[in-house]
């Protein structure tokens, strides 16, 4: 079946995965360079000059920085699919009430 062909419902739900995909692939990379940082603040390898060791830092943080916001964008992408569907099946559970007026 071609992409085109899928039905609402497939095409929903393979977004969804797609997105999960992401945020999972975005939070494992973040934690990943979130040890890495760790360990570059812990251990320092004999030998290094400050500024070498400074610039190993800073080459560590800014890694998990980037990872950091890709997951955040991960994130944001999720929840709003998520609210669109929350959304999207209130419409379509509760149709829309018109409010009734009296006049007094």
């Amino acid at each position: 079946m071609a992409a085109s062909e899928l039905s609402p419902k497939s095409a929903i739900e393979s977004h969804y995965h797609s997105l999960r995909a992401d945020f999972d692939a975005a939070y494992r990379k973040m934690m990943d360079l979130s040890r890495e940082f760790n360990a570059v603040l812990t251990t320092v390898p004999a030998g290094l000059s400050l500024e070498q060791r400074q610039a190993r830092k800073n080459l560590a943080a800014q890694s998990y920085e980037a990872a950091h916001e890709e997951f955040l964008a991960a994130v944001a992408r999720l929840h709003r699919f998520m609210i669109d569907r929350i959304v999207s099946s209130h419409n379509i559970l509760q149709p829309a009430q018109t409010p009734t007026y009296r006049h007094t």
